[in-house]
């Protein structure tokens, strides 16, 4: 029997959800909760529960954004990252002072480092080549 993973069951779980009255919810996620106790994926749940908000923030068309920088960002410059990368984003700001100047941008699976310490790192390679 092939095995389901987590992400199988949040997709399953928000395609049980996505349509749903508020009045139908409560039993759809009483025979979820039933079905992982079947699988043996109660531990899971929490997996789970992440992956099923990744796919409801994408259906929704809500991007998460990462901001890293080496010191706090001025909000107006922080509203024009968020505005040149998506409509609805969800942002996550970070200071890491070892950037030196400059910053970091993750979106779904990329980044973008526009970061003064990758400059320099890459600076160094090019140096003793």
């Amino acid at each position: 029997m092939k095995k389901i993973s987590n992400k199988q069951f949040a997709e399953a779980l928000y395609e049980l959800t996505a349509d749903l009255n508020v009045s139908d919810l409560d039993v759809v996620l009483k025979n979820f909760v039933n079905l992982l106790a079947k699988k043996h994926k109660i531990k899971q749940t929490k997996n789970i529960i992440a992956e099923f908000e990744i796919i409801l923030k994408k259906k929704q068309g809500i991007v998460e954004l990462e901001i890293t920088s080496a010191r706090e960002l001025d909000k107006g410059v922080v509203e024009k990252i968020k505005q040149a990368f998506a409509k609805e984003v969800e942002l996550i700001e970070k200071v890491d002072k070892s950037l030196i100047g400059g910053i970091r941008v993750k979106i779904a699976d990329k980044i973008l480092d526009a970061s003064v310490k990758t400059q320099l790192s890459n600076l160094k390679k090019s140096l003793t080549v």
